[in-house]
């Protein structure tokens, strides 16, 4: 995939669908180990370094926390696991907040890049603006998934690419 400016993006996925890693222009950039079929326990840089560690407590499947720099921070997600808050522990200082349209649009982020999750607890992309769930990815802008949702096929549903209905 190239965006608009040229960036060719290019996403290292596994024989489970999982992204694993992440390519800008040719070179390898991020990559993640997870510890299931879809939480990552952490972020790599390009070099294969633990950049950050994320620790998992909420039913839902969101990361409760992250360990990135020395620093422990809290995350406070909504009611559909979306990150909307990132605290330091120590502190109490608020260093990432995000606010999203019902679609998963980004209206607002005051530190992009800082976590890898996005709405609904998906991995964001800040690049391509592509959320990953599982196997696939969510396009906040089309309000759609941009490949067939393979469980569907099981369903008998009429459109595969639907994301709740279309109706958020």
């Amino acid at each position: 995939m190239t965006t608009a400016d040229g960036t060719a993006i290019e996403y290292v996925i596994d024989s489970s669908g999982r992204r694993i890693g992440k390519k800008v222009n040719g070179v390898l950039v991020q990559g993640f180990v997870y510890m299931d079929y879809i939480n990552p326990v952490a972020e790599l840089d390009g070099a294969g370094n633990v950049v950050a560690r994320f620790v998992y407590g909420y039913k839902d499947g969101s990361s409760a926390y992250i360990v990135k720099g020395g620093k422990t921070y809290r995350v406070i997600a909504d009611h559909l696991s979306s990150p909307r808050l990132v605290i330091d522990t120590a502190t109490g200082e608020v260093v990432q907040r995000i606010d999203y349209d019902e679609y998963g649009n980004i209206l607002q982020d005051t530190n992009p890049g800082f976590i890898p999750f996005g709405y609904g607890a998906g991995m964001y992309d800040q690049h391509t603006k592509l959320l990953r769930f599982g196997a696939r990815d969510y396009d906040t802008h089309a309000g759609r998934w941009t490949a067939k949702d393979p469980a569907r096929f099981n369903y008998g549903e009429f459109n595969m690419y639907w994301y709740v209905g279309n109706d958020p």
